[in-house]
């Protein structure tokens, strides 16, 4: 077996081609090649070998080592001897190289597909021309559509239905999937209970429906495929769990932090410097916010109240709406509940002096009325606000209130990072098959 490279291998069809010249030009390598002295009729299949001309195509192939190949493949013109035949002449095609009128030889086509497919557009055309492959974005595209032109004629038999935006924010269609298969069923022009109804119903042999849990799509399947299946999608699934530990964790931040008892130990037992703040106990200020929560509760109450007085009314919820000028997510939420409920209390973040009051009141009573030293101590056990946050709330004595902070630390993400990683996704339920 030799070990060098025959320029035949440069060819993408050796059998149907005879290669003439290879020669390395500006705009990369040139292969020269001819097809063979006979070619078929594509009307009648009667082969021919009256050449009538002549002509050149140019083909751009697979690169090598990085470098564009471009094919000059010189193929006939001929005529067909047949008399009962209505084509007279005719072109010579090579379907195992290229199509008629592409400029891409069948094995480049596949490449294109493929990282289209899996990229998109733009990002296509960057690796492509990184590779040695000049294809712009408009091309790849252009070339997805063409193949998504093949009605999709698999049977189908596990459908996952969810929207999709034509124009994000404004317009929306549907998507139907083959699940097994993991590829596009159809894509139906608008977000309609009745044409995926109907869509449903030009496909009788469906048995399983994976959807989201949005109401309209669960009727359509209901009233198109009533034999089916339907269950809720995993996607919708694990992002409604993760926003649900999210919350609750964002509430817990207090149990999600552990300290190192040997460096705080050492911390606080370190001399206290002279330097002193008295506390100031500020209630007047926090006798204040406790009436402003209060007046905003009484007015969310007298509104929650109106909106269902104009319930009983027999009013709809727009008109609703238009009376008390609230939100249409408000008034569908106060609809559903038969009291105001009240309002989730979070957790103080690490970045707040309120996250540390017990630790804090602790110190305060020893008698650490020194900022720098509680804040050398409170570095120690993760917080991670400044010193001028920390000051203001030890002038008034122990602090308790809500302190904003304009950064955001990694700490502070915890309770996002922990429901992500319980939300990891898995192995798809549905194995490869082969299409």
């Amino acid at each position: 077996m030799a070990n060098t490279l025959s320029g035949k291998e440069l060819l993408p069809d050796p059998v149907s081609l005879a290669l003439c010249n290879v020669e390395n030009g500006e705009q990369g390598w040139v292969v020269e090649a001819v097809a063979r002295n006979a070619a078929v009729c594509p009307d009648c299949g009667i082969p021919s070998t009256a050449r009538h001309s002549s002509y050149v195509r140019h083909l751009k192939d697979l690169p090598m080592q990085g470098i564009a190949v471009t094919i000059k493949l010189r193929v006939g013109r001929w005529r067909c001897r047949n008399s009962h035949c209505a084509r007279k002449i005719f072109a010579e095609r090579v379907p195992a190289v290229a199509a008629p009128h592409r400029q891409r030889t069948e094995r480049m086509e596949s490449i294109v597909h493929v990282v289209g497919r899996s990229l998109g557009g733009r990002p296509a055309e960057r690796l492509m021309r990184r590779l040695g492959m000049g294809v712009s974005n408009d091309t790849t595209l252009r070339h997805l559509k063409r193949g998504a032109q093949i009605a999709y004629d698999k049977k189908l038999r596990v459908v996952g239905v969810d929207d999709w935006a034509w124009k994000k924010g404004q317009h929306y269609g549907t998507i139907l999937v083959d699940l097994e298969r993991r590829t596009v069923a159809d894509l139906l022009p608008e977000r309609s209970a009745q044409q995926v109804e109907d869509w449903f119903k030009q496909h009788p042999g469906v048995e399983i429906v994976s959807r989201d849990r949005f109401g309209l799509y669960a009727k359509a399947a209901q009233r198109g495929a009533p034999q089916a299946q339907q269950v809720a999608d995993r996607f919708h699934l694990l992002v409604n769990l993760q926003e649900a530990v999210e919350h609750e964790l964002s509430r817990q931040r207090r149990l999600l932090f552990f300290v190192d008892p040997s460096r705080s130990e050492r911390t606080a037992n370190a001399p206290l410097p002279t330097r002193r703040l008295p506390p100031q106990p500020n209630a007047e200020r926090a006798a204040q916010y406790q009436d402003v929560v209060a007046e905003r509760r009484a007015l969310q109450q007298a509104l929650f109240e109106e909106v269902h007085r104009l319930r009983q009314a027999g009013m709809n919820a727009s008109q609703i709406i238009r009376e008390t000028g609230i939100s249409r997510k408000r008034v569908d939420k106060w609809l559903r509940l038969a009291e105001l409920p009240e309002r989730n209390k979070m957790e103080p973040k690490m970045n707040s002096p309120a996250f540390f009051r017990d630790y804090l009141a602790r110190r305060w009573a020893a008698g650490c009325h020194h900022v720098k030293t509680l804040l050398a101590e409170l570095r120690t056990r993760g917080y991670t606000g400044c010193f001028s946050v920390l000051a203001v709330s030890s002038r008034v004595g122990v602090p308790v209130g809500k302190v904003r902070y304009p950064h955001r630390s990694n700490e502070q993400q915890l309770a996002k990072r922990i429901a992500s990683l319980l939300a990891i996704t898995y192995h798809p339920v549905w194995p490869r098959r082969s299409c």
